[in-house]
């Protein structure tokens, strides 16, 4: 079941240093933490510099986008995007931005972001972002100086599912943040950004009950869907080093199942990075 980009990934990760190649936003001007809120489902509030937060941005159906790392600095927000591709929401931003003479400028190339090992810190210059993974054993580092980190290309796509963290599989417009381990992060008293009229319908009449799960197998499952006695899974990326991401629904627990005489092991994610 481990691919060759699994193996890539993995002799990545041995390096302690692996570079994510995804998208760096630089907001500047005034009022930019009110604009960012305006589209989030979680209000980003003026902080120091060097403070880290978290926006999940949503479409019109409330399904999730992206969920940046917001990094506080004296020149703006630094989003760091858990898509892909450049996000379209950042035409709003700028638009918004404008207004009050601010911009939304591309610092993809000029901050650097790698995935590091917590047992292997350093002295190394930048801001960190800590306890990230399911066993919160690795971290982020964000810095000016571009270094020598392994590009990451694909495996960085692996290593953060192998990890828990969210890829384009999990964004795009997919899943709803409570399907995807991103409740915490859903404030309905943030006022009307897009998808939270269908928050509110559902925190009021239909509870979200699906789940964002680990699994764990070691032979190749016929199906993206297991049906349990307690209910059903969606496998929704591949499988890397025998771990994928599902949805689960409310009744499925935690723990080993028997699937036609293979056992895969459920861990429920109760918050994604």
């Amino acid at each position: 079941m481990q691919t060759d980009l699994a193996a890539v990934g993995s002799r990545l990760v041995d390096g302690m240093n692996l570079e994510d190649s995804r998208p760096t936003t630089l907001l500047e001007g005034d009022g930019v933490e009110e604009v960012l809120s305006s589209i989030s489902t979680v209000k980003i509030e003026p902080h120091p510099p060097g403070t880290i937060s978290r926006a999940v941005i949503c479409n019109p159906v409330g399904k999730t986008i992206d969920a940046p790392y917001v990094i506080h600095d004296e020149a703006g927000l630094i989003l760091l995007h858990l898509c892909q591709e450049k996000p379209e929401y950042l035409s709003s931003i700028a638009r918004n931005l404008s207004k009050k003479g601010g911009s939304v400028r591309d610092a993809s190339l000029v901050i650097s972001r790698s995935f590091q090992d917590e047992e292997c810190l350093d002295q190394s210059v930048g801001i960190i972002i800590q306890d990230i993974g399911i066993e919160g054993s690795f971290r982020i580092r964000i810095s000016s100086d571009r270094g020598d980190e392994a590009p990451s290309d694909l495996s960085f796509q692996y290593f953060a599912l192998a990890q828990g963290g969210l890829t384009e599989h999990h964004l795009g417009g997919r899943y709803l943040p409570q399907e995807i381990g991103l409740s915490e992060f859903v404030k309905l008293q943030n006022g009307c950004y897009p998808g939270q009229e269908i928050h509110a319908r559902l925190d009021s009449r239909n509870p979200v009950t699906k789940r964002l799960v680990r699994i764990r197998c070691e032979e190749e499952l016929e199906k993206k869907r297991l049906i349990t006695e307690d209910g059903k899974l969606k496998i929704f990326t591949p499988f890397v080093d025998f771990f994928a991401h599902a949805i689960a629904d409310e009744g499925v627990v935690d723990g080993v199942i028997n699937h036609k005489g293979i056992d895969v092991e459920i861990t429920t994610i109760h918050s994604a990075f």
